[in-house]
């Protein structure tokens, strides 16, 4: 559905990347699906690697970006490594409509554990569904949920992020929030 390569006229090139030059080390793409953003950003230098729960999306995202590191993993695998302190800490992390599909009782501990893994003053771009309401929607291949962004906001205040930046896209269905690591 998405492809394995960014469009020169996505118009989410220009938030990623902007978001991508701030970041002062190795970023990891949660949910990267097809490896188009880690791929992208790859090429332009960055040190990335993808994490990716479906073993699909996984081989499509290896043939694609053989230069890219991704390993089928999820965020619960992630809160594992980060109790035996077997997780690397990131600069930056990359949720690009990936928390979507988590239900809202898994949003704080899946918020927790991103906190977790990146290094203070780490940031992570998060893109979402936007809505007046909390509420569920299907989506191709599972169900899907739209955040109030003030909502998704709290939930990230909640893991220690202090949200610098926010944008709503034109129509209001669609956010994204920077949010930055606050000091342990």
């Amino acid at each position: 559905m998405l492809g394995t390569v960014v469009s020169s006229a996505d118009p989410d090139r220009a938030v990623i990347e902007h978001w991508a030059g701030t970041v002062r080390g190795p970023i990891l793409d949660v949910g990267s699906g097809t490896g188009r953003w880690a791929g992208h950003l790859a090429t332009l230098g960055y040190s990335i690697e993808g994490l990716e729960p479906v073993a699909e999306l996984v081989d499509i995202a290896r043939r694609a970006h053989p230069a890219v590191a991704f390993r089928q993993a999820s965020i619960a695998d992630l809160a594992e490594t980060a109790d035996t302190g077997d997780s690397p800490l990131w600069s930056g992390i990359l949720a690009w409509y990936s928390l979507i599909h988590l239900r809202p009782e898994e949003m704080p501990e899946a918020a927790t554990t991103l906190r977790r893994i990146l290094v203070d003053g780490g940031s992570m771009l998060v893109a979402f569904f936007a809505g007046p309401r909390l509420e569920a929607f299907d989506h191709p291949g599972s169900r899907a949920y739209r955040w109030p962004v003030e909502t998704m906001a709290e939930v990230l205040a909640g893991a220690d992020f202090a949200i610098t930046a926010q944008r709503t896209h034109p129509g209001g269905l669609h956010a994204s929030l920077i949010a930055t690591a606050l000091p342990r």
